[in-house]
Order: C-alpha cells, then structure tokens, then sequence
C-alpha cells in the first residue's frame, strides 16, 4: 500500500513538473510572437476561459441558446460517453465470440479491418448526410468507431493467449464456459482496458470533431463559432478544457480498472 502510495506521490511530482515546464515554454513563445490574435498566452487563454464559463451575450445574440461551457461539455461528454458505452460493450463480445468462433471470425475480420482503416473524418460527413445534424448521428459515429477499434483489440487479444493456458484449464476439469470466465477473460482484459481509454479519448476528439462539421449545441459548435470569430484565446481555452475532462475521465477508468489488475504487478 505504502509503494503504491508512493508511485502515486511521485507520478504527482513529475505531472506538476511537466505542466510547468510547459506553461513556461508557452509563455516563451507567446511573449516572442508577440501577438494574441495569433499565440495568446497561457493568462489569456485563462481569462478566456473565466470570461466565457458561464455564458458570453456576444453569441447568445448571434442565435447560440447555451453559450455557457457547462451546458456544452454535458452534452458534449454526454453523447460521447453513452456512444463510447454501447460501442465498446459491443466491441468486447463481437471480438470475444470471433476469437472462439473460426466462422464467425473469418465474416467479421475483414469488415471490422477494413472500416477500421476508413478515417472517421471522411466517414463523419457521410454519417451526417445519412442521420442527419443532430445527435443520433454523433452518437453513431463514436459508438461504430469504438465497435471497431475496441472489436478489433478484444479478437486479438483473446487470440494471443497460448493453446497451452486453456489446455491446462481442461486437463482440470473446466468446461469452455468456465475455461472462458478463468483464462481468456482474465489475460485478454489488460489489452481490452487499455483500448477503452483509448477509445473514450478518441470519442470525445471525434465528437467534438462531428460537432464542427454541425451542431446546434456543444463544444464543437462553439469552438465553430469562436473559430469564425478569430477568437484563438477562445478556441484554444474550450479545446484544453475538453483534454483536461477527457484527462480526468481516463485517471477514473484507471481507478476503477486498478484492483482487477493488480496481479500484474
């Protein structure tokens, strides 16, 4: 308990390290370019944020009804995480059934690689054109975008493990739902774990990402707006704000995740 405390303190200490060297940097290179319209600096990009948070008079006159960062980051967040939830879930059983089924395999393989080659931003206009501007559109872009990815990890995974570990299982007695609860799920959930942080990271990207393209709520949507403004401070302070959630969404999944993985080491 005790090391682990300590692994933490100083993963900590470099963390605060880093944010520092690199606020440092940023103020170096704003100060030398010497123009906010261009690389405001780490203060501006601050007040930016303090400035905007709770709503700004500017765009609710120019017909935004939810100008304030909470609202759109809950919608934003929102549909990215219950896309990310039904992709993912989806993912883990398609790849898990593939990797015990040949059959079943040998149809979805060569779908699930060659989608997953496509990139999202060619599909997300596509996605738009067919569902429309709203949110079910969004939501299926993340969800099949992690169904993929997440599909692609799990089949692989299972399918690394050695002939040898199941065989043992089997020479003890257990039958192929129990060799399946003892053996694949436990050595295939490490790399499925690390796939789902990636996947919920990448879907929040591509929701703000279809969000750009048309919204009428969201950070994508203002990030739009201020794009068109020439307000970088602003476009710069809502994407930050984004990575800083999706940082804190990704060390909860790694908190969760952490007493089933603690027999790694």
């Amino acid at each position: 308990m005790s090391q682990s405390v300590t692994e933490v303190a100083r993963a900590g200490r470099w963390g605060a390290i880093g944010v520092l060297v690199f606020w440092c940097a940023w103020e170096a290179v704003a100060f030398f370019t010497g123009k906010d319209a261009v690389l405001p600096g780490p203060r501006v990009v601050l007040w930016e944020f303090q400035h905007g948070f709770f709503g700004d008079r500017g765009l609710e006159y120019l017909g935004i009804r939810h100008s304030d960062y909470p609202v759109n980051l809950a919608w934003t967040l929102g549909t990215a995480a219950v896309a990310w939830l039904i992709g993912s879930a989806l993912g883990i059983v398609a790849g898990l059934k593939a990797a015990r089924r040949q059959w079943l395999r040998d149809v979805t393989e060569p779908v699930l690689f060659v989608f997953g080659a496509v990139p999202v931003l060619v599909a997300a206009p596509l996605f738009l054109v067919w569902f429309g501007a709203g949110p079910l559109s969004k939501l299926l872009l993340v969800a099949f975008y992690c169904f993929v990815v997440v599909g692609v990890v799990a089949q692989s995974a299972a399918l690394n493990i050695p002939p040898t570990a199941e065989e043992y299982a089997a020479t003890l007695g257990l039958d192929s739902k129990a060799r399946f609860r003892a053996v694949v799920l436990p050595a295939a959930f490490p790399p499925i774990v690390a796939v789902l942080r990636l996947a919920l990271a990448t879907g929040i990207s591509l929701e703000v990402s279809a969000e750009l393209l048309g919204s009428r709520v969201g950070i994508g949507r203002l990030i739009a707006v201020r794009a068109q403004q020439g307000n970088v401070a602003a476009v710069l302070a809502l994407a930050i704000t984004v990575g800083l959630v999706a940082l804190v969404l990704d060390l909860v999944i790694r908190a969760a995740t952490r007493p089933a993985l603690r027999w790694q080491g």
